[in-house]
């Protein structure tokens, strides 16, 4: 018999950039919160850059300023151990747009290889300061993965991958996400910024406890 509606997993959408240690911070606590409540939930990532444009170089301000925000994530934690040395090097990314097409890349050969991938780039852009938008650090990290190098390679560099990204990006902000992380609960409730682990519980268990039929979409702010 089909699953009636009280027993199908309440979606749950997370918009990370992997270049993000708040990201980070918010799909563990996330995860615990959906643990902690015993299960009923279904998550996905979604991919959502930190900045979008790559066509001039960060300032010196905006360096510091994300340099700034790393810092202050490390001392959460969920993010211990992580370093602000990506946005502090000679060479640090202007986007984060070339990890999201690599993870686009990835996707194509199954959700196991975009997640080892994922964690892939999180390990090397947060914990060893690498910049992960060259193409030449990707590469190595997808063979480290275990992708199909020569498959992964070729769909990285197609413009219908950097296409999609661009359209999920397009679609995400027209659904009202500004920035990430932010948590879509059944396309419905919208969760902006990481929230303590307790604040995570509270809002699912309240939306498990007052949503089975149909209500307005909210902004949690």
């Amino acid at each position: 018999m089909p699953r009636t509606r009280h027993t199908e997993p309440i979606p749950l959408v997370l918009y990370e950039d992997p270049l993000s240690p708040w990201c980070l911070v918010a799909e563990r606590r996330v995860r615990a919160a959906m643990d902690d409540l015993a299960g009923g939930f279904a998550l996905t990532l979604a991919s959502f850059p930190t900045r979008v444009d790559d066509d001039r170089a960060m300032s010196r301000g905006e360096l510091r300023e994300l340099a700034r925000s790393a810092r202050k994530a490390a001392k959460e934690p969920e993010a211990a151990g992580t370093v602000p040395d990506l946005w502090l090097s000679r060479d640090p990314p202007l986007t984060s747009l070339p990890a999201l097409n690599a993870l686009a890349a990835a996707r194509l050969q199954g959700k196991s290889h975009e997640a080892a991938l994922r964690a892939a780039i999180r390990e090397a852009a947060l914990f060893r300061g690498l910049n992960v938008s060259r193409t030449d650090v990707l590469l190595e990290l997808a063979e480290r993965a275990g992708l199909d190098l020569a498959h992964f390679s070729g769909a990285l560099v197609a413009p219908a991958t950097a296409r999609r990204v661009r359209e999920s990006v397009d679609e995400a902000i027209d659904r009202g996400i500004r920035g990430a992380p932010a948590l879509v609960i059944a396309d419905e409730w919208l969760v902006a910024g990481a929230r303590p682990a307790d604040e995570y519980r509270t809002i699912l268990r309240r939306y498990t406890r007052s949503r089975l039929g149909l209500a307005p979409r909210r902004t949690l702010h």
